[in-house]
């Protein structure tokens, strides 16, 4: 038996660094709480689906009817990010690191699209020039870290692919959907005083301390989107933007589930709304699921990597 489109219910993450006022994206879920939100984890296994259970429950019990060639591993995660403050400046392990240090199947890389920016907002990725563990060290002990760092403008539109081992930061003032391998694995290496711990070592020893590329149109730093709609492209994952147009139908192809995040209002999802900043996961195998609605409404589609999709069509207008 095919599983229906599954609607993702999105759950709100304190963080030190998030906002109490999300805008226009999770009002009606943060009005409860009155949480300081940095993220809202939108296709975790512990997020709740309209059907009710978790997406987990249901991962467990379709397998892969939903997840087709990816059953038995976690789906990709997406998140939404607001910050009000900097991130602490961090690294994700390697495959290899991972593996060899028994905490993961796989490292954890991730991509960001750019969503809201104040002027000034920036994202810091990689090292300007290539350092060693010990003026690293000493960085982190003088609080002159950021120093090292290449820093890049941050503009609604940009993406910027984080490969893991890359250290990296976020800056204030940012809305940003960001896509990454389901592992939730981060060593801090510095937090702007704020009282939270470091894993100073543990950073050292999976963080790329080589230069980073400067600014390239290829994907791997901001850049518009490559391969006509293709934002980011990882071994594990892939994302694309597209708009609604007169209409796109999601064809699933029996290996590749698809996840589809409206960044803006005015999309549908089988004749209902689908709203921004929410996710709906179309199973590997199915029926079409169909997006209609504002014309030029943006849409973020996210598969299993490396390849772009072919599972997406234009429905005919009229």
């Amino acid at each position: 038996m095919d599983v229906e489109p599954v609607r993702v219910v999105p759950r709100l993450v304190e963080r030190v660094w998030g906002r109490r006022d999300l805008g226009p994206w999770y009002a009606d879920l943060l009005k409860p709480h009155g949480l300081v939100v940095g993220e809202a984890w939108l296709t975790d296994t512990d997020c709740e689906v309209e059907e009710g259970g978790t997406l987990g429950d249901l991962i467990g019990r379709n397998g892969s009817r939903l997840l087709g060639d990816g059953a038995g591993q976690r789906p990709i995660l997406a998140k939404m990010l607001f910050t009000a403050a900097t991130l602490s400046v961090q690294v994700h392990p390697t495959d290899a690191a991972a593996r060899s240090a028994g905490i993961a199947a796989t490292g954890k890389n991730e991509a960001w699209h750019i969503l809201e920016a104040d002027a000034d907002a920036a994202v810091w990725v990689g090292f300007l020039e290539p350092v060693t563990p010990a003026r690293l060290r000493k960085a982190v002990t003088e609080g002159s870290i950021m120093g090292l760092l290449r820093r890049r403008q941050a503009r609604p539109g940009d993406t910027v692919l984080v490969p893991a081992g890359t250290v990296h930061t976020i800056g204030t003032g940012l809305v940003l959907l960001e896509v990454q391998d389901p592992v939730d694995v981060t060593y801090r290496l510095f937090d702007f005083g704020r009282p939270r711990p470091l894993q100073v070592e543990e950073a050292l020893a999976v963080a790329d301390l080589g230069a980073a590329q400067a600014q390239a149109q290829d994907g791997t730093a901001m850049s518009a989107p490559v391969d006509g709609h293709v934002l980011a492209r990882a071994p594990r994952f892939v994302a694309e933007r597209h708009e609604v147009g007169g209409g796109l139908a999601v064809q699933p192809d029996g290996a590749r589930y698809h996840i589809l995040v409206p960044l803006a209002p005015g999309v549908l999802l089988d004749g209902r709304e689908l709203g921004p900043g929410a996710a709906a996961l179309v199973p590997a195998h199915g029926r079409a699921a169909v997006l209609t609605g504002a014309e030029r409404a943006p849409v973020a589609v996210l598969h299993p990597g490396p390849e772009p999709t072919s599972c997406l069509t234009k429905q005919p207008s009229g």
